[in-house]
């Protein structure tokens, strides 16, 4: 990777003031090795929503990966880090998607029902003082760029990533992207969404998190490219000449003597060119700007944790969401089915999550209603088949989650659950169900050592 050979001069010539080091062997053989065993199974019920519910309409697919990863002990400063990954689709839907073909005749649901191996991570990391920098193939974890662990599958980035640490309280980060490896791997159809990205003129971003002032936490990021051609990460496409995104986050805990939070978001796109509904040419929907504002409370009441809010989009266009296969992280209002970022949409939610006294044991309980303005609906997508009309639209999920303890330490299961209804649901002439609701879940067996 060129990114990788340019960055590895300038760190060779930072290790000059670099941490003293025993041997470069002593380094290989006091490397870690760990990794994570996953099984991830979804299914959905047929639904006349089409557009409301795609891509997970009457799926049903079980897919298995295991990852493995290896991180060298530190010498000079320097760590190298290798990952690898693999799965197999377990093949419980009835065949495989393909061009032209109606997703929910096929069961199938190709985020999850991948059979390839990948290099998920191939970096070298440089230490010094309380920060980093790291380059070459990795995964990130942000608010506006964020590798998916939704499937058995994860995407990596190739990038140079520096961590700064060295203001109290505050941690900064710095990307530089240059591809965007996505999780398909040699399985993945010619199509738009699953084809690894190289960008020419690359992504930039900053993104920092400051708690220095008591009971506040201040979160942000912006991120921009030039690209000179379209990026796909559905359900948002964003045409040529690339875009400008940022996000800023402020969450308050009150200085009192019972648990409250009130939390703010501000986030907003400005494109350089309209969004598309869907990767065809001839798509494209609403204007060339979006802005989201989102609002919580939270608060705790004998060991319930309780969270309300609300959000709303402006009715230009619809919101990028997160890259990286992630559409909908800075929402408060994010459901398992339902996205919050769409034009003109505001969202309600309400959330309860305990534990029950049970160690390693969490119970969520999140409903969500959704309305939208006729003009937001317009601007959402360019036809009657690809706007996104979640006017009326409500859905509740289920959250259980248990982390087991003793022998089977690093074990965890999940079951994610949630059920939709529809008032205007968008039904495609192929379909041939009469049902205007939708129940959707994600079960997960996740192994970590």
């Amino acid at each position: 990777m060129k990114l990788v050979k340019l960055s590895l001069v300038a760190l060779m010539t930072l290790s000059s003031v670099a941490y003293a080091a025993d041997t470069l062997e002593e380094a290989f053989k006091n490397g870690k090795v760990s990794g994570d065993l996953r099984f991830v199974y979804t299914a959905g019920s047929h639904s006349s929503a089409d557009t409301q519910t795609a891509p997970v309409n009457n799926v049903n697919v079980g897919s298995i990966a295991a990852e493995l990863r290896y991180v060298t002990d530190s010498f000079q400063g320097f760590k190298l880090g290798f990952g690898f990954q693999a799965a197999h689709d377990l093949d419980w839907h009835k065949s495989d998607n393909a061009a032209g073909a109606y997703q929910p005749n096929t069961e199938d649901d190709e985020r999850n029902s991948v059979s390839t191996t990948l290099l998920s991570e191939a970096y070298i990391q440089y230490n010094f003082l309380k920060s980093n920098i790291a380059i070459g193939r990795q995964k990130i974890k942000t608010p506006l760029i964020m590798t998916s662990s939704a499937f058995a599958l994860e995407d990596s980035f190739d990038a140079a990533i520096l961590t700064f640490n060295e203001i109290p309280q505050t941690m900064i980060k710095l990307m530089y992207i240059q591809d965007w490896q996505m999780r398909y791997g040699d399985d993945a159809r010619n199509t738009a969404t699953q084809q690894d990205m190289h960008l020419e003129k690359g992504i930039y971003s900053v993104f920092f998190k400051n708690t220095s002032i008591t009971g506040l936490t201040l979160d942000g990021q912006y991120m921009t490219t030039n690209e000179d051609k379209r990026f796909y990460d559905a359900p948002v496409f964003v045409g040529t000449g690339g875009y400008d995104q940022y996000y800023l986050q402020a969450e308050y805990k009150l200085p009192i003597s019972h648990p409250l939070s009130l939390a703010m978001t501000y986030a907003g796109a400005d494109y350089d060119s309209r969004v598309f509904a869907t990767p065809a040419p001839g798509s494209e929907a609403g204007g060339d700007e979006a802005r989201l504002y989102g609002f919580k409370v939270a608060t705790e009441i004998s060991g319930v944790k309780l969270n309300a809010a609300y959000t709303t989009m402006d009715d230009e266009a619809n919101f990028p969401g997160t890259l990286g296969h992630v559409p909908d992280t800075i929402a408060y209002t994010d459901m398992l089915t339902n996205n919050a970022i769409f034009a003109g949409v505001d969202a309600y939610s309400i959330e309860a999550i305990y534990g029950f006294g049970i160690p390693g044991f969490s119970a969520g309980l999140k409903y969500a209603h959704y309305d939208q303005s006729d003009e937001g609906i317009l601007n959402s997508g360019s036809s009657a088949a690809t706007r996104m009309n979640l006017d009326g639209a409500d859905e509740i999920n289920i959250d259980l989650k248990y982390a087991f303890t003793g022998a089977l330490k690093g074990f965890h299961t999940r079951l994610w659950a949630g059920y939709g209804t529809y008032d205007n649901p968008t039904t495609n002439a192929a379909n041939t169900s009469n049902d205007d609701d939708f129940l959707y879940g994600r079960f997960y067996l996740h192994y970590k050592f």
